[in-house]
């Protein structure tokens, strides 16, 4: 579940050269998507820039026994068609903790951040990216981390409107 938030998922390219094209049209990537409950174990919003730079919002799960979220914001780049940012521990140690909207208790906070500071430490200052392609009935995402494949982190991902109800969950 947390490595889901690390990893902002036989393919043929995505069309068109916008790599943020859906984002800019209003529309949420929802990232290990469950189409019959509407859910999400990522959602990012972003606000693309002319420059193609952006920023982002990013609401994920990093627990279901209890559910837990985290809200934590990142910035990045659209590079040669892939959306690309360098993963920052501040972004995360920095970000809300929640539980049913409602803050953690102090100490399972400090716990989860703990946790969540370890697991994060291999990408921790690495640029990674990812590269969207239509598979069959979505999409997979192809991941890079400081220019490598790392295939074992591609991702399935949707693009979903706002008003259509999905919410992170799994």
């Amino acid at each position: 579940m947390i490595a889901t938030l690390l990893l902002l998922a036989a393919a043929a390219p995505m069309p068109g050269s916008d790599a943020l094209a859906p984002a800019r049209a209003g529309k949420i990537r929802c990232v290990g998507p469950d189409t019959r409950a509407r859910t999400c174990a990522t959602m990012v919003r972003y606000t693309v820039h002319e420059n193609d730079s952006f920023d982002a919002v990013v609401t994920g799960v990093i627990s279901t026994e209890p559910t837990i979220l985290i809200e934590y914001h990142i910035s990045g780049q659209v590079e040669d068609g892939a959306v690309c940012s360098t993963v920052r521990p501040v972004d995360f140690s920095s970000g809300k903790l929640s539980k049913d909207g409602v803050a953690l208790a102090p100490a399972l906070e400090t716990s989860i951040r703990e946790r969540l500071m370890l697991m994060l430490q291999p990408l921790a200052g690495r640029k990674r990216c990812y590269r969207d392609k239509v598979d069959g009935d979505g999409i997979v995402s192809d991941i890079t981390v400081d220019g490598l494949v790392r295939a074992d982190m591609n991702q399935r991902a949707l693009w979903v409107s706002p008003e259509d109800g999905w919410a992170p969950g799994m």
